[in-house]
């Protein structure tokens, strides 16, 4: 008895070393400098050690263990539909490997079931972890009605393993099922990461479309300006002349009115920015031209330097999520405002977005409590605009206030 206890407290360091594993590979945890994780791991182990020398390979522990694990994902950032696929998922490998070595073990060998057991979770543990999520799908999952699907199998292969342990089947056959549910759920999960990587590249794809689609409204925004200015060269002796004999006269006022109307002649009103950045010119006047053909009150307060150390792509991600949210908000209020201020002083880029919304409690708001399809049309997105703010070491807030969303954002630029 007590020589199988040690057995057991010996490869349960294994095994919540194997969660440990998993949850590292396929999720980002919280916690950075890790002391609460380990103290969280140390209760698994303990709780898991104890239901196991209780109740062995039965439904008890089953609840036992799913309900620890599930605690240890919850000190994880990811979708929760991928924290409980994960947590079913090893569960299943878990009931799975411990069914067939209890099936297939004779009664001489049932002493050294655990450490058996313990083996054949690490070698499905190998197994996944050659096929690991990226780094920036480790907090996102796909579709919610595709994650759900998922979460049936490990669920079901779960409750058919604890039916086969309570009932009574021949071992062999027994052995012959877990196998082959195991090497489903197996399958079924490198089958996720297909549909993660190219759920990734598709939005990755994405942008770049609307970086496209932004560089041709530049174009014609480009185009109509130089357009204006041969226009006006073209009657630039005309001009001067008519300013020399204003000047002459001392008609100080007329001069300005015909300077006035000579500079709203120049402005091109679908160029709302102009910092000489391209890419940043490009998208900004494309999104704000939509916001000013969707909106009543459009305002802008922006001023950047010609050269950044902001990669395009991640400008389009920030720019583009959080216009995309800020117009589809406004738009379905009375109100019907968006303002946009973004400047850079002393090395940091600090952006403030005020939108009209409904439908969002007063205070500050949590990005991934926002729902994907709120009322207001924040929450769309915001994850990957979070991911881009840490990578700059930045901040972001949110709050709503007197039905206005405020959305700040500070980029450390001279870190890079």
């Amino acid at each position: 008895m007590y020589y199988e206890i040690i057995v057991i407290l010996i490869v349960n360091i294994l095994h919540t070393s194997l969660l440990k594993k998993v949850f590292d590979t396929f999720l980002s945890a919280e916690n950075k400098n890790g002391k609460l994780l380990k103290t969280v791991y140390a209760g698994y182990y303990l709780a898991a050690t104890v239901s196991y020398i209780a109740f062995h390979m039965s439904i008890p522990y089953g609840i036992c263990n799913l309900a620890g694990i599930i605690f240890v994902a919850c000190f994880y950032c990811a979708a929760w539909e991928k924290k409980l696929w994960i947590s079913m998922f090893f569960l299943c490998l878990d009931i799975g490997c411990g069914a067939a070595v209890s099936f297939a073990a004779s009664d001489e060998i049932r002493m050294q079931q655990s450490a058996v057991h313990v083996l054949l979770l690490l070698a499905g543990v190998m197994i996944i972890c050659q096929i690991p999520d990226p780094e920036e799908g480790r907090k996102i999952a796909i579709d919610k009605k595709q994650m759900r699907l998922l979460l049936m199998i490990p669920v079901l292969s779960v409750i058919s393993f604890l039916a086969l342990i309570c009932g009574s089947i021949d071992r062999l056959t027994a052995v012959f099922l877990c196998a082959v549910i195991v090497s489903v759920n197996l399958c079924v999960f490198y089958l996720y990461h297909v549909l993660l990587n190219n759920y990734i590249r598709l939005r990755e794809q994405d942008i770049y479309k609307q970086q496209t689609y932004a560089y041709r409204n530049q174009l014609d925004v480009i185009m109509e300006s130089q357009s204006r200015i041969r226009a006006l060269s073209h009657d630039m002796k005309n001009h001067v002349l008519m300013l020399q004999g204003l000047a002459k006269g001392l008609e100080s006022e007329d001069m300005m009115r015909y300077l006035a109307s000579m500079q709203e002649f120049m402005q091109n009103p679908s160029e709302h920015v102009y910092t000489g950045n391209e890419a940043l010119d490009s998208l900004l006047n494309y999104k704000l031209q939509r916001a000013e053909e969707e909106l009543k009150k459009v305002e802008t307060d922006i001023v950047l330097p010609e050269k950044m150390k902001l990669h395009s792509f991640d400008f389009n991600v920030i720019m583009g999520n959080l216009l995309d949210n800020g117009i589809a908000a406004s738009m379905q209020t009375d109100e019907r405002f968006l303002k946009l201020s973004i400047r850079m002083e002393n090395g940091v880029l600090l952006l403030h977005m005020v939108n009209s919304c409904s439908g969002i409690p007063q205070g500050e708001c949590e990005i991934h409590r926002l729902p994907e399809k709120s009322v207001a049309g924040h929450g769309i997105g915001l994850a990957n605009v979070k991911r881009v703010v840490e990578k700059y070491h930045g901040d972001m807030e949110m709050y709503c206030e007197e039905n206005h969303m405020n959305t700040e954002i500070i980029l450390y630029m001279k870190e890079l």
